[in-house]
């Protein structure tokens, strides 16, 4: 594992990224000593980073190098076979129900209903993640390309348009850590430029992105730790 432009044990933004919002102001994900296989097949071991408040963390590598599982793993869906997911400085083990309602999760699959709306499945997934039901969810839409979709099933929608529908749920869960499997994918132009723009705001708000991509993202503005696999 290679930590690109970083010590390759820590990678942590200075403490001006944090916001004075004592909410996100102690915000950091981070991994100790990790190790993760698969049947007799290593997928990698000795891994440690760390991200706080305001930054993006892209993971690259092959197919079949453990991408999706160290995501699933930072998620807390499947055990490490050594060290520890670190939030806030503690083993996610030791506080599962209030890390998981800090984090969002959008993998391979969108996980949006398809006989719902488009404003129906937001307000699922407001509700889900505790989050207010006052919230503008045709305004949510809006800013994801799909304003003129706002009570059109999302059945009836095609693949870019349902996987900018998945992303929109980020908005409305207001989650701190955003943890992304190829969010890209299905995407046109437009449509990886609207979801950019999602991303500057989470960062700019003090949130965290952890992603993978086998593209550019385009943020270099933004200094993202880049761990590979």
């Amino acid at each position: 594992m290679n930590l690109s432009g970083y010590d390759n044990t820590l990678a942590v933004k200075p403490d001006t990224a944090t916001r004075s919002d004592s909410g996100r102001s102690a915000l950091t994900v981070g991994v100790q000593d990790l190790a993760c296989s698969r049947g007799d097949k290593v997928l990698f071991s000795r891994i440690n980073f760390a991200v706080t408040a305001g930054q993006l963390l892209l993971i690259e590598g092959a197919n079949g190098s453990g991408k999706t599982s160290l995501l699933r793993t930072l998620c807390g869906f499947i055990l490490p076979d050594e060290g520890a997911v670190l939030w806030r400085g503690s083993d996610i083990r030791a506080c599962m129900d209030d890390y998981l309602a800090e984090m969002h999760y959008v993998g391979h699959n969108n996980g949006i209903k398809p006989g719902l709306t488009c404003s129906e499945n937001l307000k699922m997934a407001s509700a889900f993640a505790a989050s207010p039901d006052t919230q503008d969810y045709a305004a949510v839409l809006h800013q994801f390309g799909l304003g003129q979709y706002i009570h059109t099933p999302a059945q009836m929608l095609s693949s870019g348009q349902r996987r900018r529908l998945a992303l929109a749920r980020l908005s409305v869960s207001q989650s701190n850590i955003w943890i992304l499997d190829e969010p890209f994918t299905s995407l046109d132009e437009k449509g990886k430029t609207l979801i950019k723009a999602q991303f500057r705001r989470q960062l700019a708000a003090g949130g965290i992105i952890i992603v993978t991509s086998h593209e550019p993202i385009g943020l270099d503005d933004t200094h993202p730790v880049i761990v590979r696999l």
